[in-house]
């Protein structure tokens, strides 16, 4: 899987082992996910790779299973604490390139008011930590007045919003607007299954994301245009790709 990424692979992990990886995801196999994670880290391949273009898409396939209803929350949690497991033993191993990175910039996180859903959030949250955003999750079925508060304390923050329900979209022209007043300096991103080019348009949103690899590249560039980063993949460090947290 060839993801929407700003950096480089200098040691690439193969593709019979990123498809292991998700393969060991979706049916919450944490046997085998534990197995290919050792043996990437003991052939030293790129662990960040593995995590973007392993782990996250097997999330990402459980995350669409289960609103086919094909998965449900039991096979969920599984598949939640296997992908944790792989998580564990690969992040010590994301190599920043002794670079001292720091923060990408502000991010607010939260499912839209009147809407629980929080699976893709959730993995949105996990991807944006790892690349070194400092992300404040708000949780589900947020009051917008919060939402707003929050961008209204921070620096340019990027606001991302999950909307999965179509009755949700008068609270998100709301939301946006509303931002606008109290911290024109923000930007806001939106996502969901019901999210389109058109939606962002009429909420007057700054960007959209179809998933997790998607929204990070969208994030980069947002924050790059407010200033929060020098350049879109300009690495800030010798291994060419952004500095990571943790």
């Amino acid at each position: 899987m060839n993801s929407p990424k700003p950096w480089s692979d200098p040691t690439p992990v193969d593709t019979e082992l990123l498809s292991e990886l998700k393969r060991g995801v979706v049916e919450y196999d944490e046997a085998v996910v534990r197995s290919v994670c050792q043996t990437i880290i003991d052939r030293r391949m790129d662990a960040y790779m593995a995590i973007f273009e392993g782990l996250v898409p097997g999330m990402e396939q459980v995350g669409r299973l289960y609103d086919e209803q094909e998965y449900f929350v039991p096979e969920l949690l599984m598949c939640a604490d296997t992908l944790y497991a792989g998580l564990g033993l690969l992040q010590p191993h994301v190599i920043s390139g002794g670079g001292t990175g720091g923060s990408k910039g502000n991010v607010i996180l939260g499912a839209i008011e009147g809407d629980i859903h929080d699976i893709g959030k959730n993995l949105v949250k996990m991807v944006f930590k790892i690349a070194g955003f400092d992300v404040e999750d708000l949780g589900s079925d947020v009051p917008i007045s919060r939402f707003v508060k929050k961008a209204a304390a921070l620096d340019r923050p990027l606001v991302c919003v999950s909307m999965m329900m179509s009755t949700c979209f008068s609270r998100a022209k709301e939301l946006v607007e509303r931002i606008r007043e109290a911290a024109p300096e923000a930007r806001v991103m939106i996502g969901g299954s019901i999210v389109t080019e058109q939606t962002v348009e009429q909420l007057g949103c700054d960007g959209t994301a179809d998933d997790a690899h998607h929204a990070l590249r969208e994030a980069l560039a947002i924050m790059t245009s407010v200033g929060k980063l020098d350049k879109l993949g300009e690495p800030d460090n010798e291994r060419g790709r952004p500095a990571l947290a943790g």
